[in-house]
């Protein structure tokens, strides 16, 4: 028994690898079979581009998407050079002015010379010609910039001798791979609208005409797109953005450190400056109060009038009343 038992057993072990065995060839050839087809089948497919196409198979959309990626990673493998790479740069500018009309003047000038133009500007606040008693009011403008690329550095060096500048911020943007792709993908999409012209030329019937005509429409319509883009990158690239706040101000802030004695100096003269400003301030705001401190005096001291005058006669009165009865009592006494 225990003899039948064993061989029992080894015929059950041998019959589960034999199934084994064959499920694993099974799906090896499987495998192999779907790793043929896996790399053959797009081979086969885009040899038979052309003659699908032009029998009215169509296979343009997805055969223009795969160039499209061909082209992305080509492009992504061949970056140019860092002479050539696309850089936009931009720069924002924060100055301060005590003449404030000569400076804006004078911006508007450089700005032409450098061969740059203002893209924007405005104006807010009062002159202290106006208001010059006070600290409080001073104008602002804000600039818009567009400067050429090449001459943003030497413009921004004139900028430092036109005025205060307390703040100077510069910024790089690398586009270069963005660029290179719209590129790329500007290549395929022309070459696409030939093929499609051709195609469109030599088609048999309407109805084949019609389907590669719709499809020209949409590569056209991408590649105008994609122009548009190139267009916009181009103009950021060639010619920088510049932004400057300029302040009209009293006193021009310090650039650079101070020593003790010029920060003494500094705030010993700014709280002269700040007395006589209080002095100023303080005249002026009399003599415009005038006309009413004439008014309500008069008729403040008309209501004091009308009282204190009646009271001051009844006390006369009554004093010469008080008086006269001294008087007569001192007669009767006598």
């Amino acid at each position: 028994m225990k003899k039948r038992f064993l061989y029992f057993i080894i015929a059950v072990i041998i019959a589960i690898s034999c199934i084994a065995c064959s499920g694993n060839s099974g799906k090896a050839n499987y495998t192999a079979a779907y790793d043929s087809d896996y790399y053959y089948e797009p081979a086969a497919a885009e040899m038979a581009y052309d003659e699908e196409a032009r029998t009215g198979g169509f296979g343009i959309n997805s055969s223009a998407q795969n160039a499209k990626a061909a082209s992305t990673s080509n492009s992504t493998n061949n970056m140019p050079d860092e002479s050539a790479r696309k850089l936009i740069r931009d720069a924002n500018l924060t100055v301060e002015t005590k003449e404030f009309d000569d400076l804006i003047n004078s911006l508007e000038g450089q700005i032409r010379s450098f061969g740059g133009y203002i893209e924007s500007m405005s104006q807010s606040g009062n002159s202290y010609s106006y208001s010059s008693y006070s600290k409080t009011s001073h104008r602002y403008a804000n600039v818009h910039a567009r400067i050429p690329a090449d001459q943003l550095d030497a413009f921004l060096s004139v900028m430092d001798g036109m005025g205060n500048v307390t703040h100077k911020g510069l910024s790089t943007r690398d586009v270069t791979s963005t660029y290179v792709d719209i590129e790329s993908r500007l290549k395929v999409l022309n070459t696409e609208k030939d093929s499609l012209e051709r195609i469109m030329a030599s088609a048999e019937n309407t109805t084949e005409m019609l389907e590669v005509q719709s499809r020209l429409y949409d590569v056209i319509e991408e590649i105008e797109s994609y122009e548009a883009r190139k267009r916009t990158y181009d103009s950021l690239i060639s010619y920088s953005s510049v932004d400057i706040s300029i302040e009209e101000v009293v006193e021009l802030t310090p650039v650079k450190e101070e020593t003790r004695w010029e920060e003494l100096t500094r705030r010993f003269t700014s709280s002269l400056g700040d007395l006589g400003d209080a002095v100023v301030e303080l005249g002026i705001g009399l003599v415009v109060a005038l006309p009413w401190l004439l008014v309500f005096g008069g008729i403040t001291t008309g209501i004091v009038l009308a009282i204190v005058l009646p009271i001051r006669a009844k006390n006369r009165k009554r004093r010469a009343k008080q008086k006269k009865e001294a008087e007569e009592k001192a007669l009767q006494q006598k």
